[in-house]
């Protein structure tokens, strides 16, 4: 397997060593930065289209694979789902779910993560209101406690077995609970993803409310983040904002910079694979993968890529360069030396 994606690496084509598959678009929250709900056909992918993606990811050299939506609990097939991502044999499986609905699907979403080995990734982005107004919802803080509370006791018992983790969406709306936030996380003792409020994406919605226009308060806030315990985003990341902020940052874009590790696609219900961008690539249904990228509609992309101004966010950028893993600070974090 390390031959093919060095084959890749030489070729300059996407390795997808990481991917994500949307299950379905409806969801039980409608974040405000979020513009996925309000695209919602209401569709689920069904299980033999998902069988038929998974064995053509795993044989092309897919390892991880992340499933979201929407709401990907909301699935009325998830355990059949579960079942062929578990018979495909990735090294890795993760949910990634708002833990916002009943206490009888909370029980059962995380009772199906334990019986077939799936990780579970949730949002955790504010206390009462703010995370109300900020998920579109009520009660949210203490319903997805409810979950991860529940997760904890699994945990302490050995029957869930894999840490899980929380990201946290830094925007206007929730800075002043960053400290508040950071040590809710620590005390559950969770994996910690802290990024900044973006809308550069088809999957983001741009709200002036959620913008934070200060940027010493953008600084600060960079500085409590880095000293947070089990802190997953690595540290080079935010060395890139502050020179964002201070106006040294030059375009990045992981689809160029590192197209083989730093291309990331989104598979969505009908199988049509996309980037960052709005259009689709390809249907991984109707076509093979290596025929998807020797096709005009993934050229044309990469010429869209040219022309973009480019980003800086923990969804592209994490992974496009190796280098940037030699930064001694992250190494110091990923080594528990921080």
């Amino acid at each position: 397997m390390a031959v093919t994606h060095l084959k890749k690496f030489f070729l300059r084509r996407p390795s997808m060593f990481f991917c994500s598959i949307r299950i379905c678009s409806l969801c039980s929250q409608n974040c405000l930065q979020c513009s996925i709900p309000s695209q919602s056909d209401g569709s689920f992918m069904d299980p033999e289209t998902f069988g038929v993606i998974t064995a053509r990811l795993r044989k092309y050299g897919t390892r991880v694979l992340s499933l979201t939506g929407g709401e990907p609990a909301l699935h009325p097939q998830l355990e059949r789902i579960f079942q062929i991502a578990e018979a495909a044999n990735f090294r890795s499986v993760n949910l990634l779910t708002n833990l916002y609905y009943s206490d009888a699907l909370q029980d059962k979403v995380i009772g199906l993560a334990i019986k077939y080995h799936v990780g579970i990734h949730t949002s955790y982005d504010g206390f009462a209101e703010v995370a109300d107004k900020l998920r579109g919802a009520s009660k949210v803080q203490r319903t997805v406690e409810r979950a991860m509370l529940m997760i904890n006791e699994l945990r302490k018992s050995g029957a869930y077995q894999k840490k899980p983790t929380a990201t946290v969406v830094v925007s206007a709306l929730n800075i002043d609970q960053l400290p508040r936030i950071i040590a809710r996380l620590e005390e559950l003792d969770w994996n910690i993803n802290i990024d900044l409020y973006r809308w550069g994406s088809a999957n983001h919605r741009e709200e002036d409310i959620l913008k934070i226009k200060d940027k010493d308060q953008i600084l600060n806030a960079i500085a409590l983040i880095r000293k947070a315990k089990n802190l997953k985003t690595p540290l080079w990341y935010f060395d890139g904002l502050e020179k964002l902020q201070h106006g040294a940052m030059n375009k990045q874009c992981p689809y160029l910079i590192s197209p083989t590790f730093g291309s990331k696609f989104f598979i969505h219900e009908k199988g049509d694979i996309h980037t960052c961008m709005p259009n689709a690539i390809g249907n991984l249904i109707t076509s093979d993968i290596e025929d998807i990228f020797r096709a005009g509609d993934w050229k044309a992309q990469q010429e869209d890529f040219q022309s973009c101004q480019g980003c800086w966010n923990t969804c592209y950028t994490v992974s496009s360069r190796a280098l940037s893993y030699l930064h001694l600070g992250t190494i110091r974090q990923y080594l528990g030396k921080g």
